[in-house]
């Protein structure tokens, strides 16, 4: 689940970056991740994370990604942020050549929560795979 696992620190990262975005509080935040892909039926199964987001890396979030993705080999294509709403297109490309293509969506909805969706796409499958990830802050983190 290495996708996932970047997914979920672009969907922080990108909100963070907005000046009129609402502030993501530090603390434990569980993510709840669902899939879906074009042309499968049926549901796969929906995932549970937790993170514990210091206020640091709230703020530096957004290096951390670019770092990431420079891992992966992937850049931001397009970048738009309006009111608490940030929409964004990176394309990747792996060693073996393969390209992968991510446009996504992140709502900032409160001080506590927010919600992206993000969708996937390969020259081999254009219909893609949707993951839509709905996060809120549980409490403190833990000592």
């Amino acid at each position: 689940m290495r996708i996932l696992s970047i997914l979920l620190t672009a969907a922080v990262v990108v909100p963070a970056v907005s000046a009129q975005t609402p502030t993501l509080r530090p603390g434990q935040y569980e993510l709840v991740s669902e899939f879906s892909m074009a042309g499968r039926t049926g549901e796969l199964p929906a995932r549970k994370d937790q993170h514990c987001y210091t206020a640091q890396e709230l703020q530096e979030l957004a290096r951390s990604v670019a770092k990431s993705n420079a891992k992966q080999n992937c850049k931001v294509l397009n970048s738009k942020t309006t009111g608490s709403t940030t929409t964004f297109t990176t394309e990747c490309v792996s060693p073996d050549g393969s390209r992968l293509t991510s446009s996504g969506e992140v709502s900032v909805t409160s001080q506590d929560s927010y919600r992206v969706v993000v969708t996937m796409r390969r020259p081999t499958n254009p219909g893609g795979t949707t993951i839509t990830i709905n996060a809120r802050r549980i409490g403190d983190c833990a000592k």
